[in-house]
């Protein structure tokens, strides 16, 4: 924002307007497609739920004289190379950016208005003043009541990720077990999770598991 934007503090700011009441304003950071992070929705808001525990426990016990068979993956692979997470991507980041386009609409309405208000406030009559100020504070209405109900904890895009990941997380999981207990696996660990430190790249199942889903399309 420009002259009227202060302090930006816990994914807000404040719209100050000189000797009115300052609006608070939510700001999309947390969602914004200019964020620096590289990683992507799904990769923040999906893996974090499929690869909770780090890894998954696939044999039904192992002798202790036996050797253990072990084996990796990467999750991030599979998110990048696997195309119905290719599609559930596209489908988050277009309705993200639609809720971004009218958040931003709305808070340069805002934003025109402020400045109107900083700018003519010598020259306004007291009733033309207040009815601005009362505009002013329902804009700031909006702006919270969209934010809460499209990208809220609850909000829309919450519920729309739940309903588009939640399959892809049973369908990935349903891949792992189905190889991992054909081919006697004890343990199946993902690398990206930070669980393995060292590992052998003809250990790397990925590809495995990539193939397997892609036979189920």
């Amino acid at each position: 924002m420009t002259n009227g934007a202060t302090a930006k503090d816990s994914g807000k700011f404040t719209l100050s307007s000189g000797n009115f009441n300052s609006l608070t304003v939510y700001v999309l950071e947390d969602v914004s497609p200019n964020n620096e992070e590289e990683d992507t929705v799904i990769q923040r808001i999906v893996f974090p739920t499929l690869f909770l525990i780090g890894l998954m426990i696939l044999g039904t016990g192992t002798p202790a004289h036996a050797q253990m068979k072990i084996r990796y993956i990467n999750s991030d692979r599979i998110l990048k190379e696997y195309p119905q997470a290719q599609e559930v991507q596209r489908k988050l980041d277009e309705l993200r950016s639609s809720y971004e386009a009218e958040f931003n609409r709305m808070q340069q309405e805002a934003q025109k208005l402020l400045d109107e208000l900083q700018n003519q406030s010598l020259l306004l009559s007291p009733e033309k003043k207040a009815e601005k100020e009362n505009k002013l504070q329902n804009l700031q209405a909006q702006l919270e009541r969209f934010y809460q109900e499209k990208l809220g904890p609850q909000g829309e895009f919450y519920r729309k990720n739940q309903e588009l990941t939640q399959p892809l997380i049973d369908k990935i999981n349903q891949v792992i077990q189905k190889v991992g207990q054909e081919e006697g696996y004890d343990y199946i660990l993902d690398v990206v999770q930070g669980v393995v430190l060292y590992a052998k790249e003809e250990y790397d199942i990925t590809d495995r598991i990539l193939e397997e889903l892609n036979k189920t399309q």
